[in-house]
């Protein structure tokens, strides 16, 4: 008896070593307002994102990026092959905050590092 109940807490802690923290859905305004209420948070945020040279950035709105509104948005750390086909798209990303960096020339609101998920919300209306 005493085996049967030492390999269900094995096999119950199995399943659980492949449970991934789900990050806190928050706006893009939110982590503006309240960096550190956010810092070092996993967070799952939307909004438009650029990739180049220089300027990964999610923004709050596509026209952020049109007219380089640095401080609507945050620098990400992404991986730009990888995510190419989400490139000048509004996506949903998950990934760890960082208040205190501000991505290429400080120029940002913070930065979204350690990406774990990226997606294309699903539209509501056309």
């Amino acid at each position: 008896m005493k085996k049967i109940i030492i390999v269900g807490i094995f096999l119950l802690s199995l399943c659980f070593n492949g449970y991934a923290e789900v990050g806190e859905s928050v706006s893009i305004v939110q982590l503006i307002a309240n960096p550190n209420q956010y810092d070092g948070d996993k967070v799952i945020i939307t909004g438009f994102l650029n990739m180049e040279f220089e300027g990964n950035g999610i923004y709050l709105h596509k026209d952020d990026y049109i007219y380089s509104i640095y401080k609507n948005g945050l620098w990400c750390n992404i991986n730009i092959v990888e995510y190419a086909k989400f490139n000048k798209k509004y996506i949903v990303i998950e990934g760890i905050f960082d208040a205190k960096s501000k991505g290429h020339k400080g120029i940002w609101s913070g930065t979204i590092k350690e990406i774990s998920r990226v997606w294309e919300p699903i539209k509501g209306k056309e």
